[in-house]
């Protein structure tokens, strides 16, 4: 490309039959601050060119903007694997794409949507800022029969449609249509060898793309494919360090990991942060009478209760064997008690194992404690719940005890007593 110096407005002609090469090239140059002339023939060019009419004359647009396409496609490819290569965040690998796309080709709408693991539910993400309310909005979706991206997926190959005035062989165009939209153009996603979503680009233009604009945005995809597969993987080996296998809670490592964070907050900001310890009553007993699988199923059954019971801010952990903990940010002593009974009362309102009998049915002891000043560790706050802990199955059992760091001494029996 030809350089311009600033404050110089050079002129440049171009010459060439081809109406869509030609426009190409004259938009290309204009937005680099050229001036450009259209002439019909080569010695019409050469006459203007000797009598200073032009600085510059270019014979043939198309093989001219083929290349320039090319060294725009390849620098664009580049920045966005920059971008892959130096982030595992795919928000910024979204953005980046959408920004690479748009220096490339016009469109008026651009959507990314992305199959689960489940299959057909769908999460559609707007890569761009969207003046046109179309298609799917943000979020989950069930993907219906007959859609664009149904078939860019399982044909794995793009698709044009060129105006949907004459034509609307999708399920979503008449919508697309009504909106305003014109033309669209539809990219699988393919990841080793799987279909895993599709990129979706709308204009407010009849017969926006064609070969050249999938030329141009199939080497981006290849890259936007990589790199959602591999962030994918990422966040899986990442959900199961953290996470134990049996009952799908945070582990212990992950457990302690949270606690730190959040006691660090309350030394910060002073916010009141308490910890509940539980374990379940009698549970060698039930594992004796009912064998280690039946046992498993209990623990399973207890951590999805728990999952139920407590607040989306609420830390839940697998603590080890058949105990747990759960993290209460922002959580003074005595919603913290309310917290615990309300736990205790739905793990032991129903028997685990399907069966009504109440030999399936398993009962919980539960210690509370509270983040005090004295506290220099995490280590201490779970040193007191677990001592609550314990004061609630040296009483029987089937019980909460708060401790004496939660300046709340009681327990559920109504006895008054802290631990």
């Amino acid at each position: 490309m030809p350089e311009r110096r600033q404050g110089e407005n050079r002129t440049i002609l171009i010459i060439g039959d081809d109406v869509d090469s030609t426009l190409d090239l004259r938009e290309l140059l204009v937005r680099r601050g050229f001036v450009v002339l259209h002439v019909s023939s080569k010695a019409e060019a050469m006459d203007a060119f000797a009598a200073g009419r032009a600085d510059l004359v270019m014979l043939n647009a198309e093989s001219y903007i083929a290349l320039q396409q090319r060294a725009d496609r390849l620098a664009a490819v580049h920045r966005l694997t920059g971008v892959i290569g130096a982030s595992l965040d795919l928000d910024e690998v979204y953005q980046t794409f959408a920004t690479e796309v748009g220096r490339l080709i016009r469109y008026d709408r651009m959507a990314l949507v992305l199959q689960n693991d489940a299959g057909r539910e769908f999460r559609v993400l707007r890569l761009a800022s969207d003046r046109l309310p179309t298609g799917w909005p943000e979020g989950p979706h069930v993907l219906g029969e007959g859609t664009g991206v149904g078939w860019v997926m399982s044909q794995r190959r793009p698709h044009i449609e060129q105006d949907l005035e004459a034509s609307k062989q999708f399920a979503e165009d008449a919508v697309l249509f009504e909106a305003g939209i014109r033309s669209c153009i539809r990219v699988p996603l393919i990841a080793k060898g799987e279909a895993i979503g599709g990129v979706c680009l709308d204009s407010m233009i009849p017969h926006c793309y064609g070969e050249r604009e999938i030329d141009l945005l199939l080497p981006l995809t290849e890259q936007l494919a990589i790199a959602i597969e591999t962030g994918r993987l990422f966040q899986e080996v990442h959900r199961l360090a953290i996470t134990d296998e049996l009952t799908g809670l945070f582990n212990h490592r992950h457990f302690y990991s949270q606690l730190e964070q959040e006691v660090r907050r309350n030394r910060r900001y002073g916010h009141p942060l308490s910890l509940i310890m539980l374990d379940i009553d009698l549970f060698k007993q039930y594992n004796d009478l009912h064998g280690h699988l039946a046992g498993d199923a209990a623990l399973r059954s207890v951590a999805a209760r728990l999952r139920n019971s407590t607040r989306g801010a609420d830390i839940v952990a697998r603590y080890g064997g058949d105990e747990f903990g759960i993290i209460l940010p922002e959580t003074d002593p005595r919603r913290a008690w309310m917290q615990a009974e309300r736990i205790r009362a739905v793990l032991g309102r129903e028997s685990v194992g399907g069966q009504g009998s109440d030999n399936n049915r398993l009962t919980v002891s539960v210690g509370v404690a509270c983040l005090g000043p004295d506290m220099r560790k995490v280590e201490d706050l779970v040193r007191a719940a677990d001592q609550a802990l314990y004061c609630a199955k040296a009483a029987g059992g089937n019980q909460t005890s708060m401790s004496k760091s939660c300046d709340l001494p009681r327990s559920s029996t109504g006895s008054g007593q802290g631990c």
